[in-house]
Order: C-alpha cells, then sequence, then structure tokens
C-alpha cells in the first residue's frame, strides 16, 4: 500500500506541472517504506528526487514541493519522518487533533480539485493538443520536441538497416570459396543498390504557422542526420536557406525564433506563396528522386485566381511534374480546410498529398513515415 506522505508529495508535485507517473509513485513509496527509518532527511530527500526529478529545470518545484509536505512544526520534538503529515496553519496554531484531520483532508481534496481546475496540465495530452492551444514560452515543448526527434531518428535507422538485402549472391559466393573445393563457406549477401533520397522542406514562417515551423524545426535538429539529402527552406515573401542552422545548439523555442530571424526572415501576417513557389522552382535543384514537403496552412491570402484557377497552385503543378513527391504538412484542424478562405483543394487537385498535424503526435508520425 502507497503511503499516504507519497500520495501528498505526489499530487503536490503534479500540481507544480511535473509528470508524475503511477510507477514514480509506488518506487518512490518503496524507497520510504525501506530507508525512512535509515535515511537522515537529507539522503532521504535525495532519493525522492532522483525518482521524480527528470529534468533539471524540476529541481526548484520538487524542493518546493517536498519542504511544503515534509517540514513541519518547529515544536515537534519527535523524528518528523514518523509523525502524520500536519497543516500549519498560521492564524489559529491552537487547533486539536480532530480539528487537523479535516484540515488535512481538506488539503488533500483542495488539491485534487486544483488539479482538475488547471487548465495547462503539461503532461503526455499536451502531444494530442492542436498547436493554437500549446504555449509558446513553455520549454517542456521543446523538450518533448527534442525527445521524439530521437525517437524519429532510432524508428529510420532501424528501418534503413531492415531494407538492406540479406539474400546471397550466388555466383559471387561460388567464386568466392573455390579454393574451399567448392563448400560454401564464405557467403556473399548481395548489396542492393543506393538509391539516396533527396528531401527538401519549405516552412512557411506567417503569424499563423510561424510556431508550427519552430516545433518542426526542433524535431528536425534531432533527426536531420536520418535523411540522406535533406535542405530546409524557410519563405514568407521569399525563400531563405537555413539547414545549416540544423547544425547549431538551441536551449528553447525562442533561441531557435532569434536565430532564424537573425538570417534575415521577419514573419509576417501572410506569406507570398506564389512569389515564394517561385523562387523555390528557380533556385532548386529537383528530379524523380526529390521529395517535397511544404509546412503551411495553405492560406494564400495573397494569391490571385485566373479563370478559378488559383496561381500558387499552378506554380505548386510545375514543382510536383519536376519533384517524386510534393507532400504538405497542414498544421490546421481538417474541418477547416473546407472554408472559403483555404486553399487545400487547389493544391489537391494538382497532385499535392496533404497531412493533417495540428498536433506533435501527428507532426512525429508523418515525419517517421516520410
Amino acid at each position: 500500500m502507497i503511503n499516504n506522505k507519497i500520495l501528498t508529495l505526489s499530487q503536490f508535485l503534479r500540481f507544480e506541472g511535473i509528470n508524475v507517473s503511477i510507477r514514480s509513485t509506488i518506487r518512490a513509496s518503496n524507497i520510504w517504506d525501506n530507508f525512512h527509518n535509515k535515511f537522515n532527511s537529507e539522503e532521504l530527500k535525495d532519493a525522492l528526487r532522483s525518482v521524480y526529478v527528470k529534468n533539471k529545470e524540476d529541481i526548484l518545484r520538487f524542493e518546493r514541493s517536498y519542504d511544503y509536505v515534509f517540514i513541519y512544526n518547529k515544536s515537534i520534538k519527535n523524528n518528523p519522518f514518523k509523525q502524520d503529515h500536519v497543516e500549519i496553519n498560521t492564524t489559529n496554531h491552537k487547533t486539536n487533533q480532530k480539528q487537523k484531520k479535516v484540515e488535512k483532508d481538506t488539503t488533500r481534496e483542495t488539491i485534487i480539485k486544483r488539479r482538475l481546475k488547471q487548465k495547462k496540465i503539461v503532461d503526455e495530452s499536451i502531444l494530442d493538443e492542436e498547436f493554437v492551444r500549446l504555449d509558446t514560452i513553455d520549454y517542456r515543448v521543446y523538450d518533448i520536441c527534442r525527445d521524439f526527434s530521437k525517437k524519429v531518428a532510432n524508428h529510420r535507422s532501424i528501418r534503413k538497416k531492415s531494407k538492406k538485402s540479406r539474400s546471397v549472391n550466388i555466383p559471387k559466393t561460388i567464386r568466392k570459396n573455390l579454393k574451399n573445393g567448392g563448400h560454401l563457406i564464405n557467403l556473399i549477401h548481395q548489396t542492393p543498390p543506393m538509391h539516396k533520397s533527396k528531401h527538401i522542406f519549405l516552412c512557411d514562417i506567417s503569424g499563423s504557422c510561424e510556431w508550427a515551423t519552430t516545433w518542426f524545426f526542433a524535431m528536425l535538429t534531432g533527426c536531420h542526420d536520418s535523411f540522406d539529402k535533406l535542405t530546409l527552406y524557410n519563405f514568407d515573401n521569399r525563400v531563405i536557406d537555413v539547414t545549416h542552422a540544423l547544425d547549431s545548439t538551441f536551449k528553447n523555442s525562442y533561441q531557435i525564433n532569434v536565430g532564424l530571424q537573425s538570417l534575415g526572415l521577419r514573419p509576417r501576417g501572410h506569406s507570398d506563396m506564389t512569389k515564394s513557389f517561385n523562387q523555390f522552382l528557380k533556385e532548386s535543384e529537383l528530379n524523380k528522386h526529390t521529395d517535397v514537403i511544404l509546412l503551411t496552412d495553405c492560406r494564400d491570402w495573397t494569391g490571385k485566381r485566373t479563370n478559378g484557377v488559383l496561381e500558387s497552385a499552378k506554380v505548386l503543378h510545375k514543382i510536383i511534374i519536376k519533384s517524386r513527391n510534393v507532400i504538405i504538412l497542414n498544421p490546421e484542424n481538417k474541418y477547416r480546410w473546407n472554408t472559403p478562405t483555404s486553399c487545400v483543394r487547389d493544391y489537391q487537385e494538382v497532385g499535392a498529398k496533404v497531412y493533417e498535424t495540428s498536433t506533435l503526435k501527428q507532426f512525429a508520425k508523418v515525419i517517421k513515415e516520410i
């Protein structure tokens, strides 16, 4: 059975925004049961910290929660770790034990109510939250993107190895083993031809896509080495190559935005897709081994139509003809694609494949399967 003090500590840590799993709570309870009589206060604190704290940014939150749960009135002379948890009431110190128990229960109920009412609980549910609801300055989102990038890189590496042929090249094996009297001692495996693909990412940094581009960039920084040939462009009213920035070291999403803006990009209200696509078509070397991946919400506010055909869709069609695939990652929810201002249908009609990537989980899934 889990100790009540550990349950209270876990509740406080969740309220502070730390991801506390059931497994962590059980492990902390086992440490408490086995060592609270053997360890002093600091040793026990270090042991529990090693269970609960996964990021260095959570140390101060853990310290605050631990002190609140395990620091007692100075009048208690006995070992505080053998006492029941008592809330410190600064307004009335002369309360009986019955009232203290009621206060303890009320405090625990209050914690649960606050946790349910809390609107921004940073846990696994953040993966399914839409980008428009994410806190743009929350460092945890950046950490999740970095963790996802490592998983994507591992998945792509495993998939590449599985594609390598292990069939035996019979003619070469026989020639190799002639000196062994024809006995097939050394096997020569087939070496499949290397068809290295080239991936070009073209990301919109307009006001509605800027933060989606930031999270996408954070993911690519950790997994771009798993691609054979990768080029990354950002565009607003012009296209700029930012591939070399993937090798830079960033600590948060704010540094990514500042770093990209230092290259000359200034996010605007709306992007000129026709102008940007034309520039991209002239500067990029496209062939049938090239996949073009666009990150955009498909809102061509400045686009013109001629006989009902969108001008940027015409340019995109030329890009599709020259390349192998054109994939569009749309950070907008799918139900907004049918609005009059959306040009998803225009891009689909010319041959582009559009995927919904309105959450971090969808983002990682699409990048992993490209």
